[in-house]
């Protein structure tokens, strides 16, 4: 077991099965004498596009059923028209809803597309920021200097102020206590020697010779470092002399064109996609907001990209031109179909999920809210009728109590039966009722 495999119910699976897949690959090319981390980088996020490559073709063709059921749509939006009642705009809701299902149109497609996304750019992050714990090859590259390190006297004091005065981050695993006779394969002395993995792969040609000088009471140390540094420079090496494992910076050298290429990219990707109208301006309102705020996703690609290892910025930026192709592509093709036949079979798909659903007696989760919104307005008629009455009841006098045959509906409910009520003895309505009784019987 590697100890500094990323742990945790969810990534943890998810990063292993990913460092599963990119170690595959790049044995492929290590079967073929090419020893590249960028192309596996770049051949792995093919793959992964591919995977996702049918959620894409969803996502753009709900986009254009919409846009050629629009005056359906605006329909609806006319006849509710200067409606703002909140009966009319709850009808409005549920029309727009059954002619939305009614064509199998989902509006949480796209969001579904992204939300697998995540899960992948995670896991390939905790990949490429410790490829040595995922693929073998790489990692025997760095076994030899580790073996050095691991085995100098003091070597757990001189690791830590190495990492220390060298503001070495994103370590994944921890500095445990260890001496040069600590057991490598126990658990404490496993971890220490991942560590020390951890650390190497870390660092540039110029951080290797350093490792070097502060290990140079250990000779063996600067001699698997001269036998191997060559070979680990180019397999992590990009053009331009650009280290995968480092993160580019704000600093003008060529490993800063991946976050511009990267934020280009995802900007191009987001001017082609086709915005999901839904014909309910209120959620319409609330996708283009959303399309407002997804413009700061460059912004975001850039500064993440900017402070991650260079070889995760090569996957966002390679993903990104990846979606913009699919996307570009994907517009030409239904711009040129014929959108009838394609809505006809999404019109008899969608009746088939219905009539399903209905025999299983389950609802959507648009359903449910409609029904929750509905609820929550029958409640809302039902307490204002019941503030009605009460206000009547308040507003009540000794009228009220003087005439038993009145039937002025405003001043009372009709469902009001003023012969229940019972004056208390001595009360203001008590003497009322006395003299009504003197002034009709005498007595």
């Amino acid at each position: 077991m590697i100890l500094t495999q990323t742990s945790g119910i969810i990534m943890g699976p998810v990063t292993r099965l990913l460092g599963l897949v990119f170690n595959a690959i790049y044995n492929l090319f290590y079967g073929m004498g090419i020893e590249s981390i960028a192309l596996s980088i770049v051949v792995f996020t093919i793959l992964i596009r591919f995977i996702l490559f049918p959620f894409n073709i969803k996502q753009t063709r709900s986009s254009k059923i919409q846009q050629y059921l629009r005056p359906e749509f605006n329909k609806i939006n006319k006849k509710y028209k200067g409606k703002k009642d909140q009966d009319s705009m709850l009808a409005q809701q549920k029309e727009t809803r059954e002619l939305q299902e009614k064509y199998g149109i989902k509006m949480t497609q796209g969001c579904l597309t992204s939300l697998l996304q995540f899960p992948v750019f995670i896991g390939l992050y905790n990949v490429i920021q410790n490829i040595p714990a995922y693929v073998d090859h790489i990692r025997s590259l760095y076994v030899p200097i580790a073996n050095a390190v691991y085995n100098t006297e003091g070597a757990h004091d001189l690791i830590e102020t190495f990492v220390s005065d060298n503001k070495i981050t994103r370590l994944t695993s921890k500095l445990v206590e260890f001496t040069s006779t600590t057991d490598s394969s126990s658990g404490d002395g496993l971890s220490a020697f991942n560590y020390i993995i951890d650390v190497l792969y870390r660092c540039n040609d110029d951080l290797l010779q350093k490792v070097g000088q502060v290990f140079s009471s250990n000779s063996d140390v600067a001699t698997a470092i001269a036998a191997n540094q060559q070979h680990i420079s180019n397999v992590n090496h990009f053009i331009f002399g650009i280290n995968l494992a480092e993160a580019p910076g704000f600093h003008l050298t060529p490993a800063l064109m991946i976050p511009i290429i990267s934020g280009i990219c995802q900007l191009l990707s987001m001017l082609v996609m086709p915005m999901n109208e839904t014909g309910d301006p209120q959620q319409d309102a609330q996708m283009k907001s959303m399309r407002r705020s997804m413009y700061f996703m460059p912004i975001m690609s850039f500064i993440v990209t900017v402070n991650a290892p260079a070889g995760l910025g090569i996957y966002w930026a390679t993903s990104a031109f990846i979606s913009f192709l699919i996307t570009v592509f994907s517009n030409l093709y239904y711009d040129h179909v014929d959108m009838e036949k394609i809505v006809q079979k999404q019109m008899v798909k969608a009746e088939k999920e219905i009539a399903k659903r209905k025999a299983s007696g389950k609802k959507t989760f648009s359903e449910k809210m409609a029904e929750m919104a509905s609820g929550q307005t029958e409640q809302e008629g039902t307490s204002s009728s019941t503030a009605t009455r009460v206000t009547t009841y308040s507003n009540m006098n000794l009228k009220n109590y003087n005439n038993s045959d009145a039937d002025d509906d405003t001043e009372a409910d009709e469902s009001y039966d003023r012969s229940e009520i019972v004056p208390k003895k001595g009360s203001l309505a008590d003497k009322a009722n006395a003299v009504k009784r003197f002034n009709n019987t005498g007595v």
